[in-house]
């Protein structure tokens, strides 16, 4: 898949008179809506999803090739252009939209997080439940439409197996499959939901790991819930069979790197703890370890400790990565040499 990853600084600058409103545009037997409440109350009269088409018509080249591609095709056209309403929620940057129009696509590009062009984000028929999101995609008008029904299609399944998930009749792996298509559609209340689920699943302990991973995102780490969910998952993998030991130990150098008046060397005490009790069982992570921790060493000037961790990194890494860390071994020690 193949993006342009272009953001907005420069856009709608220097707007002058505006221009007549258009509320759609007609392509190859698909009408473009450019009003967005009037796509909404569309959407709910027929019980169509909405396609939310952010481009940049005189600049972006990638959102070009997509209109020619795919939306100005009439294969598109006869196969998804009746089952769709169209939004289109341009930003151009040499001719100017109408003022009202123009704060509209930059409101609705903030609430959708939109960073880069072309992207579509796809909403169920009440304009509220994000399908999902795509962007530019090869194989023109009749492979993208399959791509977009199946995106439909995936999202009517997630809400019939939520519905399921609230009669207990899924399992842990199914909860786990459900819990991460609620993150990947930013549905926080179904996340919540879901994660209370799986932690009384026999899957509990990747449960677990996610909600210490989420109190640590929210900077409570440290509160009750969060030591006695660390005990937990220690007390169901004593030895870091499951990587438990592993996982908390990478959220809490995370967690750690961000607690205001907790130096750097203090946050990689959760990764030198690791290392040392479990570092020789698992040596796929020991060289990625190593080299975080050398890392943090060299930001905070401490060469020789530097040199020692990625020394350490390199006798344990595979040979598919020795070249890059002998690189960094030769820039530690150049820096090292021009010390003394």
């Amino acid at each position: 898949m193949k993006f342009l990853f272009c953001f907005i600084a420069l856009l709608v600058g220097g707007m002058t008179a505006p221009l007549p409103a258009e509320t759609a545009l007609q392509h190859e037997g698909i009408t473009w809506l450019t009003n967005y409440e009037e796509a909404v109350n569309k959407a709910k009269s027929s019980s169509k999803p909405i396609i939310l088409f952010f481009t940049g018509s005189d600049w972006c080249s990638w959102c070009t090739k997509l209109d020619k591609e795919v939306f100005e095709t009439q294969e598109f056209a006869t196969l998804a252009g009746n089952q769709f309403i169209f939004l289109k929620l341009d930003f151009p940057l040499n001719h100017p939209l109408p003022p009202q129009q123009s704060t509209q696509n930059k409101q609705l590009q903030k609430k959708f997080d939109i960073r880069s062009f072309p992207t579509l984000v796809i909403l169920d028929p009440s304009g509220q439940q994000k399908i999902g999101h795509t962007g530019y995609r090869t194989g023109g008008g009749r492979q993208y439409a399959e791509h977009l029904r199946k995106m439909v299609e995936n999202h009517t399944n997630y809400k019939k197996n939520l519905q399921a998930s609230q009669n207990g009749k899924l399992s842990g792996l199914e909860l786990r499959k459900l819990y991460e298509k609620s993150k990947e559609l930013d549905l926080p209340n179904d996340t919540s939901c879901l994660l209370k689920l799986g932690m009384q699943s026999e899957l509990k302990s990747y449960f677990l790991t996610e909600r210490y991973r989420f109190l640590a995102e929210e900077g409570l780490i440290h509160n009750k819930e969060a030591v006695a969910i660390k005990q937990q998952l220690f007390d169901l993998d004593p030895n870091n069979l499951e990587h438990a030991h592993y996982d908390i130990a990478v959220i809490e150098f995370e967690a750690f790197s961000e607690e205001k008046g907790r130096s750097k060397d203090a946050a990689i005490e959760p990764l030198l703890d690791y290392i040392d009790k479990f570092g020789s069982q698992d040596r796929s992570n020991l060289w990625r370890l190593e080299m975080i921790v050398s890392q943090v060493y060299l930001d905070k000037n401490h060469l020789t400790a530097a040199l020692k961790h990625a020394q350490a990194s390199y006798d344990s890494s595979p040979n598919s990565v020795h070249n890059e860390i002998a690189s960094a071994i030769r820039n530690i020690q150049s820096q090292i040499n021009a010390t003394r």
